[in-house]
């Protein structure tokens, strides 16, 4: 019995490290086609593993979360963006349409190294205010247990913060 259960937890474990490996592979971090999405042009509903915030009116999926407002322009908000991006593990840039204003990640899971896919994309509001949508989606499986829900959410709230007028803008 003893030697049935090491063998069966050897067998899950290195099943685990043989996944962990495979999804950490360079693949994993090169977009598939229709990854690059426009977020403007997405239709409802979405899948069940995916989450998106949208400034009103700019995209047009009828679940998607309000994103916020921001006094400061586009260039300003990319700016945060970046320095929000810069101190997340485990993310990769993986895609820039700087005239379009749209860039896409890839930020792996931190047991096996699952992909999920973020785009990005920042919407001029008027003058000196803009907005953004951001869309995150598991790459694999069909439910991703509200992770790209929580980090979407978070990603907005701490860019509210670094760009709030408080941090001496």
């Amino acid at each position: 019995m003893a030697t049935g259960l090491l063998i069966g937890l050897l067998t899950i474990g290195a099943l685990g490290v043989g996944l962990r490996l495979f999804m950490d592979r360079d693949a994993e971090n090169r977009l598939r086609p229709g990854e690059a999405a426009a977020l403007a042009e997405l239709r409802g509903p979405l899948p069940a593993n995916a989450f998106l915030a949208c400034p009103p009116g700019y995209c047009g999926v009828a679940e998607a979360a309000t994103s916020p407002a921001f006094a400061i322009d586009t260039d300003r908000l990319a700016e945060h963006w970046a320095h929000l991006i810069a101190r997340e593990p485990r993310i990769a840039a993986v895609f820039a349409a700087p005239k379009e204003r749209r860039f896409v990640l890839v930020q792996h899971s931190a047991a096996l190294r699952f992909p999920d896919v973020v785009t990005v994309e920042f919407v001029a509001l008027g003058a000196d205010r803009s907005s953004l949508a951001v869309y995150g989606r598991a790459r694999y499986g069909r439910y991703d247990f509200g992770v790209n829900r929580r980090r979407v959410v978070a990603w907005l709230h701490r860019l509210q913060q670094l760009a709030s007028p408080a941090t001496g803008q």
